[in-house]
């Protein structure tokens, strides 16, 4: 099972994810800093909070101290724009909430043998 961070999202959204992440099995920590984020080396993947205005910086700070670290945006409301320039800005994918485990859980297989490919 993969080793999920948190950074920057709503709690509802985060207990949300916590619950279907830990019931499949998954490690799932919380940051609240991108500097936190990035030293936590033991992460295999980063779901990140995209609802905020602050969503490209983090984007930027994890691709650019991170680019092994794959991350996953997530955001309540799934533009094509935002989507299109998460993915530009580095994200490995996005997920736009409300969601469902099975589409949760085909994210993290997904970002993992992405992960696995580039290695």
């Amino acid at each position: 099972m993969a080793s999920i961070l948190m950074l920057g999202l709503e709690n509802d959204l985060a207990d949300q994810l916590s619950q279907v992440l830990g019931h499949d099995g998954h490690t799932v920590q919380t940051a609240d800093s991108v500097d936190r984020a990035i030293r936590r080396h033991s992460a295999e993947i980063v779901f990140a909070g995209g609802d905020g205005p602050d969503y490209t910086y983090l984007l930027r700070r994890l691709a650019s101290a991170r680019p092994d670290l794959p991350v996953v945006l997530v955001n309540r409301h799934p533009e094509n724009a935002r989507w299109l320039e998460a993915l530009d800005l580095g994200a490995a994918d996005y997920c736009g909430a409300p969601f469902e485990p099975v589409q949760v859980r085909w994210l993290i297989d997904s970002v993992l043998r992405q992960a696995a490919a580039a290695a």
